[in-house]
Order: C-alpha cells, then structure tokens, then sequence
C-alpha cells in the first residue's frame, strides 16, 4: 500500500437526462478533488433514471460510446484521482442492457468493471412487484481489483444484502 486515501462518497440523484447529470457530477467530482480527495465514488445510476423503458431503450449506449465513460476518463486524468461510478447502464450488442460500475485510474484508463450480480426483485404484500432482472441482465462474477491502498471489491447497491459476496470478496483481500 502506498500514500494516504482520502475518500469522497458523493450523494447524487440523476435525473431523467445523461448530459445535466454528467455535468453536476463533473462538478461534484472537481469539489472533491479540490478538497483533497483521491478515490471519489458516485452513486448507483449515475448517468440516468428514465422510468420508462422505451425511453431509456432510447437512451441507452455501448460502453465505448457512453458519454459519461469518456468523461469519467477524462476527468480521472485531469484532476489525477480514481473515480468509480457506482454504475452506469450500459447497452450490450444481445441482451438485457448492463447495471456496471466502472473504476477509472488516474491515467484515464478503465481500470475494472464490474456488472451488479444481484437483481432487486420484490414482492410486496398489496401485489405491487418491481423486477429489476426484468429490465438489467445479471453480472456473473466478483471483481476484485487493486488500488494503491490496497484491494477493492467491487459491488452495486442491492448486493450488500449478499454477505456471502461480501465474505469472499474480503477472503481474497478486498479491503475496500
């Protein structure tokens, strides 16, 4: 391990748009990395909350034309920190768009990737359901990758209610 890690958990609600979420992220990102911060973590779809899935279909990109990968790249570079995105929903070329959280490295490289394993479907008792495996396609594997703190275990939201991942994840190192 090498160097001091000051973390910044930034809290953000996207919005229905990718463009104006980029550019209130860009500044958060900017903010705390001014304030000292070098490994800065954004939420869970930080790029967009389109309720509707013929919209978001719409909206939807492959990674290499996702507007906030080019950014996050970018703005990893400039301002020398790692960023991870807490995910944003990737289009694939088959399939079920992706839920994946992306780690950027200070060169302005993807450093990882991650795809969120557990999908949060529900039940409740007045018969309401909410399907997420109906709207994502599940990821299939734990990643562990490094930092220069030490291992990073990368998960999505509804995957802290997993602890097995979380056991395993810690038993291969991750101390982050």
């Amino acid at each position: 391990m090498s160097g001091r890690c000051r973390v910044a958990c930034l809290q953000f609600t996207a919005g229905r748009e990718i463009a104006p979420n980029l550019a209130i992220l860009t500044e958060m990102v900017r903010e705390a990395a001014g304030a000292g911060a070098n490994f800065i973590l954004t939420p869970e779809t930080s790029d967009m909350l389109e309720p509707k899935r013929a919209l978001q279909a719409e909206k939807l990109r492959l990674e290499e034309d996702h507007a906030g990968v080019a950014a996050f790249c970018q703005l990893a570079a400039e301002l020398d920190v790692w960023l991870l995105a807490g995910s944003f929903l990737i289009k694939q070329a088959a399939g079920k768009p992706a839920n994946r959280s992306f780690l950027f490295a200070p060169s302005g490289e993807v450093a990882a990737r991650y795809d969120k394993i557990h999908m949060f479907d529900v039940s409740i008792p007045d018969g309401q359901s909410y399907r997420e495996s109906n709207a994502y396609q599940a990821g299939g594997k734990a990643v562990l990758t490094p930092l220069p703190w030490g291992p990073l275990g990368m998960t999505i939201c509804y995957d802290l209610r997993f602890p097995a991942l979380y056991r395993s994840l810690a038993q291969a190192g991750a101390l982050f």
